[in-house]
């Protein structure tokens, strides 16, 4: 028997975004046909123009629906269509309190909104602003029930930064395809011969964003730290994710430096699960706001052990010294030193890389994902 009879799936975005974003429809997607069976809709603020199905069905109903506006007519319109779909259950992605929609579609016949977050909601705060921030939150009669985080740094950012009661956030923790992404049996050599790296050099990876909060200028210190300064030269950095030049910055640093030759910026790419498994670690060396993401599943579950800046969601990827290491945040000598500990004993990596797919495959699949997703919202219809 479905727990709703129908559901709308709220995104922030355009559609066909593509990322991180194309990851979630496909698990709204089967949480959805797990709660209603196959009454799901789709809203995004913009419509692509392309004729091709980017979502994970045919099935689903796509709508342009923009969140945040406060336009009655586009108000009206969302009521309309939530009760003519039989929409008792809105699932949306980082809708905060207070938004005008809310109101229209409880009006409509909506029984629960979820409000899923995949980023922080607010900075922490503390005092009097704390205490003014959860009376404020007594004030919005129309909010989401219940609000899910990936990770507890994301969910402090509600309770201690908007407010929000405990008792109406949960954490479900991202999954990922332990088919896909794991170790290989036997040695293919497939990123030496892509990207001409020396094969007697173990390859760090990392894969994300170039902006500077991501640290790749922390990433590009450490190879100098370690070739120029230390002379250790049993490494490669495979940096994947930088587009139109973005790289150029950094090979900058790297001008008239022996590192120069360590360092490989990859661009994007749609084969790390190839990638990953013939790599010898992997690093994400943030030094602004990050939280769990799925890149440092995707590199644990192929079995590389981790180095992550100690930060906010950054600390729940890794069991520091089991599966990999925390370093701090901006401090490239002492990711250089952890890089030297575990090139120089291969004994302690291979042990780490055991326990960080074992961890994976154990807390972290797509399965335990969807599972955590669907029991979290059929409990509000109890």
């Amino acid at each position: 028997m479905n727990t709703y009879k129908g559901i709308l799936i709220i995104f922030h975005c355009r559609e066909n975004t593509g990322y991180a974003i194309k990851t979630l429809e496909e698990r709204f997607y089967e949480v959805g046909k797990l709660l209603v069976g196959n009454n799901i809709h789709f809203s995004y603020t913009e419509i692509s123009n392309t004729t091709e199905c980017t979502q994970p069905s045919k099935n689903i109903s796509v709508i342009k629906f923009d969140p945040t506006t406060s336009d009655k007519n586009e108000l009206q319109k969302i009521s309309q269509y939530v009760h003519e779909n039989n929409i008792e259950c809105v699932l949306g992605f980082d809708q905060p309190p207070g938004r005008k929609y809310y109101k229209y579609i409880r009006k409509a016949g909506v029984k629960h909104i979820v409000s899923y977050w995949g980023a922080s909601m607010s900075d922490i705060n503390s005092g009097l602003k704390l205490g003014l921030k959860r009376i404020e939150m007594l004030f919005h009669r129309y909010s989401p029930d219940h609000y899910i985080f990936e990770s507890n740094a994301m969910r402090d950012t509600a309770i201690y930064g908007r407010g929000i009661s405990k008792r109406k956030t949960s954490i479900t923790y991202l999954g990922v395809d332990t088919n896909k992404y794991k170790p290989n049996s036997k040695p293919t050599q497939y990123p030496y011969t892509s990207f001409s790296i020396p094969k007697d050099r173990k390859i760090i990876f990392y894969s994300g964003h170039m902006e500077p909060r991501k640290g790749v200028r922390v990433l590009i210190n450490a190879a100098i730290e370690l070739v120029d300064r230390r002379d250790i030269k049993e490494f490669h950095f495979l940096i994947l994710g930088n587009k139109n030049g973005e790289e150029s910055l950094f090979e900058e640093m790297l001008i008239s430096k022996k590192a120069k030759d360590h360092v490989t910026f990859g661009g994007y790419r749609d084969d790390i699960s190839e990638i990953l498994p013939e790599c010898y670690l992997g690093v994400i060396a943030s030094t602004g706001w990050d939280s769990f993401t799925m890149s440092a599943l995707e590199m644990a579950s192929a079995g590389l052990p981790m180095l992550v800046s100690d930060l906010q969601g950054l600390r729940e990827t890794i069991s520091n010294g089991n599966t990999g290491f925390l370093f701090e945040a901006g401090n490239h000598e002492e990711l250089a030193d952890k890089i030297t500990k575990l090139i120089f004993d291969n004994n302690l990596r291979n042990k780490m890389s055991e326990k960080s797919r074992k961890r994976v495959s154990t807390n972290f699949t797509i399965s335990k994902q969807i599972d955590s997703l669907t029991n979290t919202i059929k409990a509000l219809n109890k």
